[in-house]
């Protein structure tokens, strides 16, 4: 008998929230905007904060694009307050380098087609990416 196929929204939503775990573990669950640090683990106002929206598929995932932002600074930047997106900006170019947010823009108008083998090898390395991080913390 065959194996049934996860649809392909359920694997998006495994992978958004394995990325989007990791990437509060990368940045230390620190807001790359205020600089506010959350205890580890915490989900409900430390965000996986997306400079492009998410939205974009070509960037959803994109570990330049999404950081660890406090709940206050996404959603100040959801709702397209200036001060928050040349901050947010800022801070990019000052973790990855002055032509950041070129690139971004460049692979946010690039054409990405989702498809389920890219999304699980995705979910696998997260996965494995999460646990790393998650073993380091218990020592």
């Amino acid at each position: 008998m065959r194996k049934k196929l996860v649809p392909i929204p359920k694997l998006v939503k495994k992978l958004d929230d394995v990325f989007q775990m990791v990437i509060r573990y990368r940045d230390n669950f620190t807001c790359i905007t205020c600089g506010k640090r959350f205890p580890r683990g915490e989900r409900k106002e430390c965000h996986a904060g997306h400079f492009i929206s998410r939205g974009v598929y070509a960037t959803r995932w994109d570990e330049e694009n999404v950081n660890c932002q406090c709940a206050g600074c996404n959603l100040k930047q959801s709702l397209a307050d200036v001060e928050v997106i040349h901050k947010y900006e800022r801070k990019l170019k000052e973790k990855y380098g002055d032509d950041v947010i070129d690139r971004l823009f460049e692979k946010k108008h690039s054409i990405f087609k989702l498809n389920r083998a890219w999304l699980e090898e995705n979910i696998d390395l997260y996965t494995t990416a999460l646990k790393n991080y998650e073993q380091e913390q218990k020592f």
